[in-house]
């Protein structure tokens, strides 16, 4: 799973990428003219692997992982964004990214002060989405101008039904409406999958709070009206304390868990992150156990016991047999494969079935 991390400059983006990848991206040169992305891979926390690792003992943990991606702060384009060369390049290395974290500013610092004057996220927000959806329309009215051309040679099905969605999403930006806000056939998604729009791609709402302002974060939404957002589709709020949550990062585990006892913060950063992420874009882990390690792997919910094994190999999936399977509660309580296997409650499973949360899978395939 890729993430691009978005927002205006000086909101602290690459503070909170430090805190997601324990990376030492510098912070105070960002906004000065540098264009270049920080990328780091940030491994997602997980209690249920934490769980199994501690009760199978197997020498190695390997947790599922995230890359990130943290772009330079976004200068504004004054609504000229589909003219403007460079910010179409910025926007272009967003079409490869699954989500966006886009990081608002709701802290003051007279030392750092906001580009638009004022500290407001509402408008920050709604700043980059208008980016987005003049970068989309931009994409739009470009094809539809040449599918004219091509229908005038020869018209054909597969045109008309683009023509007719591209039509549709033309209609729904110049009203500046998000592209993810629009219902989809399976087909119609196929057809027009190749354009990657940036309004249609999943946001994680990041509001980045002064230090002393932790008791805001459950209850974010609220404090700053984002309940437009919140309500909106593939869309989601968080909120965290950057620069204070950075440093515990950095801490040793006990002393970060002190830490956020005394800060009255219930997890860290990262975890609010990853599981509002994972919940965004419809993601669910299961875990394999093997004689050397305990692993988690990401998969899309819905998955087939096929695809789930394919994510591990291609192999399992080509020679794919059967799927052993036990719930992970049932496998925390019994403790092993045959200990499930003498209770009843492992299941044979075949191609078709759909994975589940947590579920502890052993695949048998031959190649």
């Amino acid at each position: 799973m890729k993430v691009g991390i978005v927002g205006l400059p000086l909101v602290g983006k690459s503070t909170i990428f430090n805190m997601l990848t324990h990376g030492h991206a510098d912070t105070s040169s960002w906004g000065g003219g540098k264009t270049e992305a920080h990328i780091g891979v940030s491994h997602v926390p997980d209690a249920k692997l934490d769980r199994l690792h501690k009760l199978f003992q197997q020498k190695k943990i390997v947790y599922a992982t995230i890359e990130y991606v943290d772009l330079p702060g976004l200068a504004r384009s004054e609504g000229k964004a589909a003219d403007s060369r460079e910010m179409n390049a910025y926007l272009s290395s967003l079409k490869n990214v699954d989500a966006l974290v886009h990081v608002v500013r709701a802290f003051e610092d007279e030392n750092l002060p906001h580009p638009e004057g004022n500290v407001d996220p509402q408008r920050d927000i709604d700043l980059f989405e208008v980016e987005m959806i003049f970068s989309d329309l931009a994409i739009v009215e470009k094809r539809i101008e040449r599918l004219s051309k091509d229908l005038k040679k020869a018209k054909t099905a597969e045109l008309e039904l683009e023509n007719e969605i591209l039509e549709r999403f033309k209609a729904a930006l110049e009203q500046e409406k998000p592209l993810r806000d629009l219902a989809l056939t399976d087909e119609e998604h196929k057809r027009v999958r190749g354009f990657t729009f940036l309004s249609a791609k999943p946001v994680l709402v990041v509001v980045n709070l002064g230090d002393g302002e932790s008791a805001k974060i459950p209850r974010v939404v609220e404090e700053y009206g984002l309940q437009r957002q919140a309500a909106q589709n593939k869309v989601g709020v968080a909120a965290v304390c950057g620069k204070i949550e950075n440093e515990i990062a950095a801490l040793a585990e006990e002393d970060a868990r002190l830490f956020m006892e005394d800060l009255g913060i219930p997890e860290s950063g990262l975890a609010r992150i990853v599981h509002q992420s994972y919940s965004l874009l419809g993601m669910i882990s299961f875990y394999t156990i093997g004689d050397h390690e305990v692993r988690a792997w990401t998969i899309p919910k819905g998955s087939t016991a096929l695809q789930a094994a394919g994510a591990i190999h291609t192999d399992f999936e080509h020679g794919f047999i059967k799927a052993e399977v036990v719930a992970y509660d049932d496998m925390i309580e019994l403790g092993s494969f045959s200990a499930a296997r003498n209770k009843g409650v492992l299941r044979l499973e075949g191609k078709e079935t759909i994975v589940q949360e947590g579920e502890v899978i052993l695949f048998r395939f031959h190649v």
